[in-house]
């Protein structure tokens, strides 16, 4: 069915340098950390404990990524993307130059559908071009326009995959300052990968694969040299939210992901069996989505009322620590707690009052977010009487952050806290 030249090895070894070698990959992967990295600091200031796991959390991360990768390579693959390598060059540049402009659209199927859009725009130009940016405009006006949306579509399907997939370690608390000055609190989703993903590329060397007989990848003809090339596809959101539930803005994106996904294929497939203007129109709608997407989620979390904000009747839960008892009794972030053993409390004092009063056990009354009261108990031992895993949003003047709503890839690292943070250690239990 088909034939190497020089063996396997070098074929291998080409791709793994494809992806070792890419700096996009590395600029990416530090900020996605450094992102993370930002909440340790603040946390062990607000909550005295930290929140967020950075080790493992990237561990099984990118353990995922490469996972979903590797099916996205085997669908690409099979499709018969085909890339050169100075597209991908200028794809990746058009990646930093956006993301240096706004983190947001350095996100895979943003980037490569402004740099569908901007190859439309160059060879719609035919005037003279200076012989020293013949190289680069060549690179734009010669990018394989469908090939490079369909790496788009596998980008925002796997984004969807990745949404299913272990998102309890992206949604982390925070305080904002609202437009009152009161404190209240919020969430942040912290959704970041760099996925990799196998394409098809004219060869380089002198290693290749040829397809000369038998089945062979749709979009590729047969007797042509081929070999493979690593593309890192940044994909992700990131996102403060105040008012919204953090599951119904994730199952929201999975949908615009589908949407989008599917958008991006029907350009690749009509790009190559239709019209070349179907790339474009495809990038154009991909953009338009997501920028009405983001604009209509900001716009919910604005209006409605805040999830987060301190209640005179009880203590607001701002967050379950992961394992904890607080978790085994089902309480979840956004309750009220108005009694514990059978006593009100208003403040952390009166919760803390309450435990000591009976020390063997536990007993709240909680205030769902429907408004309806429900009970839920357990028994106490030593080691959990001072870290039942409960962080509750009090009142206080400590600086937190601006309330700004940050909805995209990598937009958590604008948010900023006026006049740095001091300590406050009145906030976990």
């Amino acid at each position: 069915m088909h034939v190497t030249a020089n063996g396997w090895w070098a074929l291998v070894g080409l791709l793994l340098l494809s992806f070792v070698l890419n700096p996009y990959h590395y600029l990416a992967t530090g900020f996605v950390i450094w992102d993370l990295l930002r909440n340790v600091r603040r946390e062990r200031v607000w909550f005295g404990v930290r929140v967020t796991r950075i080790g493992k959390t990237l561990l099984l991360r990118y353990g995922r990524a490469v996972v979903v990768g590797l099916a996205a390579s085997f669908a690409l693959l099979a499709a018969g993307a085909q890339v050169t390598i100075s597209s991908a060059l200028y794809v990746f540049m058009v990646s930093i130059v956006l993301g240096v402009i706004r983190s947001r659209m350095a996100a895979a199927p943003i980037a490569i559908s402004v740099s569908v859009l901007l190859s439309s725009l160059a060879r719609a130009y035919h005037g003279a071009v200076p012989a020293g940016l013949l190289p680069v405009w060549r690179a734009i006006v010669e990018m394989p326009q469908a090939d490079w949306l369909a790496i788009a579509a596998a980008a925002a399907l796997s984004e969807a995959v990745l949404g299913l997939w272990g998102t309890r370690d992206a949604i982390l608390p925070a305080l904002v300052t609202s437009r009152r000055g009161r404190r209240m609190g919020a969430m942040k989703l912290q959704f970041g990968y760099v996925v990799p993903v196998v394409v098809w590329i004219t060869p380089l060397a002198h290693s290749e694969l040829v397809f000369v007989s038998g089945w062979h990848p749709w979009h590729v003809p047969f007797g042509l040299p081929l070999e493979c090339f690593a593309v890192p596809l940044a994909l992700g959101w990131h996102a403060l939210l105040t008012s919204l539930r953090v599951e119904r803005v994730l199952r929201y994106l999975r949908w615009l992901d589908l949407l989008r996904g599917a958008i991006l294929a029907a350009g690749f497939v009509g790009a190559c069996m239709w019209r070349q203007q179907s790339a474009l129109y495809a990038a154009a709608a991909g953009i338009a989505v997501t920028e009405l997407f983001r604009l209509a989620v900001r716009r919910m979390d604005r209006t409605l009322e805040p999830q987060f904000a301190p209640d005179g009747q009880g203590l607001r839960v701002l967050y379950v620590i992961r394992g904890s008892l607080a978790e085994r009794l089902g309480i979840r972030p956004g309750e009220l707690i108005t009694h514990v053993n059978q006593a009100p409390v208003r403040t952390e004092y009166d919760f803390h009052f309450a435990l000591e009063q009976n020390p063997a056990y536990a007993r709240f009354q909680i205030t769902d977010a429907r408004g309806e009261p429900r009970l839920v108990s357990s028994p106490v031992f030593e080691g959990e009487r001072h870290d039942l895993g409960l962080i509750f949003v009090l009142p206080g003047e400590e600086p937190a952050l601006r309330l700004k709503r940050p909805f995209g890839f990598l937009e958590t690292l604008y948010l900023r806290v006026p006049g740095g943070v001091r300590r406050d250690d009145t906030s976990r239990s």
